[in-house]
């Protein structure tokens, strides 16, 4: 019987794991979330399925459902090189340099807080709840929308279910 030299037989065994690694996805690769400190400078987004919730260039923070603009900041033309950051206190804000053009006005101290776009459309800062854009789909909702002049959805939301 012929024997093998064990470097090529330990290489045959290690190749097909090492390929079957590069070929899985990280296990933390969700490209739908913003962690508290994490930012989306201009051009970055959040992506589910059909949905972008992008930083883009003109400073406008717009969510997209199948490139058909459903929510905006309203920020466009309001400064240059614009940054989306979900800050540690929980208020998620977009900086034009080190000036606050948009806030979701929702700083509740220092914690844990991710903003998430989620699979019903609705982008929603957590830590608990704290600020939503009111586009979610297929339920009644109502939404109490932060105290700024800037922010762009009205201050009360209500719609009634849809019907099935």
């Amino acid at each position: 019987m012929a024997s093998t030299p064990a470097s090529v037989s330990a290489a045959s065994l290690i190749l097909p794991v090492l390929l079957g690694l590069l070929l899985l996805p990280p296990p933390c690769a969700a490209d739908y979330i913003l962690y508290s400190g994490e930012s989306l400078n201009s051009g970055q987004s959040l992506r589910y399925g059909t949905y972008n919730f992008i930083m883009q260039n003109d400073c406008n923070l717009v969510l997209y459902d199948n490139n058909r603009a459903i929510w905006a900041s309203g920020t466009n033309g309001r400064g240059s090189n614009c940054v989306c950051r979900m800050q540690s206190d929980g208020n998620l804000v977009v900086y034009s340099g080190s000036t606050a053009v948009w806030a979701s006005n929702t700083n509740r101290g220092r914690g844990n807080y991710v903003c998430i776009l989620q699979k019903d459309r609705n982008v929603v800062v957590y830590g608990g709840s704290l600020w939503a854009t009111g586009t979610n789909i297929g339920s009644a909702r109502v939404i109490i929308a932060g105290n700024s002049s800037t922010t762009a959805a009205p201050a009360v939301v209500a719609t009634a279910p849809k019907n099935k």
